[in-house]
């Protein structure tokens, strides 16, 4: 349906997407058209809500004016970043900082890095030293919003049972350039609904090494492709 999606639904969906995971709030319709310009009314634009979440992009909590996104939009959400991310030398340190780490291959520096930084739980593994790294569980889940305690206990879950997941991931990464995004159930290295992953699969001193990053769906697309996209320079 992406594909079919016409460019001001593609806007309202982009923005509605980026504004709650910013805020963390139902979006709606008037605080759409307070802070973004698409041409149209508030009427129109609560018409593009109605028509996304028909098509399954959007959600509506109950007893919420707002939207929130799905797994679907999140997907749409990631996959416009990863589109639009230009592969080019970041002036920021912090890229040419992990771009230096992952070149000398310094896993739980680098990682430790990212989690820092992005609030996310970092994994590495290396093949060719058949090790598997794992830094920031404390950083995932002091950055999430959690609502129950079984979706601590499932994170955890998955903590443990990564490095096991980790030989079918490689399977599906194998061969590309270009970073995967897993959103929810849809992820073959965690269980719980509640996280994204972005992976890449590269080529560090002759062998391969498989980089995840793990958090929330409402994590930093942006910033986070731009790290992953950029080590395949």
């Amino acid at each position: 349906m992406t594909a079919e999606m016409d460019k001001r639904t593609a806007q309202v969906l982009e923005s509605a997407v980026q504004e709650f995971i910013d805020t963390g709030e139902p979006i709606s319709s008037g605080w759409l058209y307070n802070h973004y310009n698409f041409g149209i009314k508030p009427a129109m634009i609560r018409l593009e809500l109605e028509k996304l979440s028909g098509g399954g992009f959007l959600e509506q909590p109950h007893h919420s004016a707002g939207r929130i996104p799905t797994d679907k939009g999140y997907e749409f959400f990631a996959e416009r970043v990863l589109e639009s991310e230009k592969t080019q030398e970041p002036a920021h340190m912090f890229y040419r900082h992990i771009r230096n780490l992952f070149g000398r291959g310094e896993w739980l520096e680098l990682l430790n890095e990212l989690s820092s930084n992005l609030g996310l739980l970092g994994v590495a593994d290396d093949l060719r030293k058949k090790m598997v790294y794992k830094e920031g569980l404390e950083n995932l889940i002091e950055n999430f919003e959690w609502t129950t305690q079984e979706e601590i206990k499932s994170v955890i879950r998955d903590f443990a049972e990564i490095d096991n997941r980790l030989n079918q991931t490689l399977g599906e990464l194998e061969n590309e350039n270009t970073p995967h995004i897993f959103i929810g159930r849809k992820s073959p290295v965690t269980k719980s609904e509640s996280l994204a992953v972005v992976a890449g699969n590269y080529e560090n001193a002759g062998s391969r090494v498989l980089l995840l990053a793990i958090g929330p769906k409402r994590m930093d697309y942006k910033k986070t492709l731009k790290v992953f996209k950029n080590l395949y320079q």
